[in-house]
């Protein structure tokens, strides 16, 4: 078998997932039980692969993970770059892997994977700093030796997609996952369904009155969680490694909670991202980031009062989705007070704070709060700072210079949404 590096990229489909992709790239979005970018590596890749990804994030992918990013100069053999937002099916990874070198794949004018040798590799590579414009695929399309549209590319678009897919993937990616039984089940919790569609990992415990019900789904939980007492799972739902379930959660089928997340209330067909914490309240049909913190009660509302369909802006544009039910879309490193409300459909900025009732998209470094303020305002970057080295230290979390610097560059990359909402900077209390 020939020797082949898998590169994978992002293109301009980012902006459509943002704020989430402010502070990570598009393919380390969580779908299902993994993030696309571990998906693509357990499918394809026999080593590391290359990643390319926007300027601002190099350092801090760099620095999390010793991984080599924008580095065209990595590149010594036969490539294969993959689209980022790619879910690949098993006949599809089939074809990947014998794809002749000089090959585009695009689906509906995007690039879902080209193969080059190293030289045309790498000076393709040199492009990828910057995502990939639907004008750089069209030049492409004109120049490749051979084109193949790729019909049965699952390539998501939109971020109410990972939503609406997430219990399918769930269970797609439950088969792969190396199952376990070694954590402890209480006798006096409950298991409703087939017993082997639950795994829990070593150090695991689910505690006396939890209900595990598998019966539509499998239930995937890490190493050292949590369930406690009178908690309730519904498969297909994934619980990571290090997290603690709250006494009396429910936690419904389609969720996907991350690494070390603190998770209590009601939890609906929503994907929470390592190290954020969720106290009582609802959230539904949602995204919530990494480092977030919703406040006691915090409600996201997933629908609207007539009952129509939920219309979300991305990418300068305002989408119908086409669901009924559809919650908010969280930045990393937000957070709410007690009893805030969020509207279904909108979007919450990088590391805003939230209080009362949100009723519009809400930019990022943004001090929301229309019921002690006329109107929102900018927060002062140190002040931001000085509060998230509190909750990394509270959460036991070296607190780096890589991670000051991310959120100083998203900062300033989102200056001017906050200008255009005439906002003034105000110093929080901290």
């Amino acid at each position: 078998m020939r020797s082949i590096q898998v590169a994978i990229f992002e293109d301009y489909a980012y902006e459509n997932f943002l704020p989430m992709t402010y502070t990570r790239p598009a393919f380390d979005l969580m779908c299902g039980a993994e993030t696309f970018r571990s998906r693509i590596e357990k499918l394809f890749c026999s080593s590391e692969p290359l990643l390319f990804t926007r300027e601002h994030l190099k350092e801090y992918v760099e620095s999390r993970e010793k991984v080599h990013v924008n580095k065209p100069e990595r590149i010594d053999s036969t490539t294969l770059f993959l689209n980022g937002l790619l879910i690949p099916c098993k006949d599809l990874v089939r074809r990947l892997l014998r794809v002749p070198e000089g090959q585009i794949g695009v689906n509906d004018g995007r690039l879902v994977y080209a193969c080059f040798a190293p030289s045309k590799a790498r000076e393709f590579a040199t492009r990828l700093s910057k995502p990939l414009t639907s004008l750089d695929v069209s030049q492409f399309e004109r120049s490749a030796p051979s084109k193949v549209e790729v019909r049965d590319a699952q390539l998501l678009t939109y971020p109410w997609e990972i939503i609406r897919l997430n219990a399918d993937i769930l269970k797609i990616d439950f088969a792969s996952l190396k199952r376990s039984k070694a954590g402890k089940v209480h006798a006096r919790a409950t298991i409703l369904g087939k017993r082997n569609e639950l795994s829990i990992g070593s150090g695991s415990t689910i505690e006396p009155g939890a209900v595990v019900d598998t019966r539509n789904g499998p239930v995937y939980i890490g190493l050292n969680s949590t369930i406690q007492s009178n908690s309730w799972i519904q498969g297909p739902s994934y619980i990571g490694s290090g997290t603690q379930i709250l006494p009396s959660t429910r936690i419904h089928e389609g969720s996907s909670i991350g690494d070390f997340c603190i998770v209590g209330g009601e939890i609906e067909r929503t994907i929470v991202h390592s190290y954020s914490e969720v106290r009582v309240g609802f959230i539904g049909h949602s995204y919530v980031g990494e480092w977030v913190v919703l406040g006691t009660m915090t409600t996201v509302s997933e629908s609207k009062d007539g009952f129509g369909t939920v219309e979300v802006s991305a990418g300068g544009q305002r989408f119908d989705t086409g669901e009924t039910k559809l919650g908010a879309f969280i930045g990393g490193y937000s957070k709410t007070s007690a009893a805030t409300t969020i509207s279904a459909g909108k979007k919450v900025g990088t590391a805003s704070q939230l209080h009362g009732m949100v009723t519009e998209d809400v930019p990022s470094f943004t001090i929301y709060d229309k019921i002690l303020a006329s109107k929102p305002v900018e927060a002062i970057f140190e002040s931001v700072v000085e509060a998230h080295r509190r909750l990394f230290n509270m959460r036991k979390v070296e607190y780096t210079a890589a991670d000051i610097t991310l959120l100083k560059r998203v900062y300033d990359l989102t200056r001017e949404e906050r200008r255009a909402a005439g906002m003034a900077q105000t110093r929080p209390a901290i």
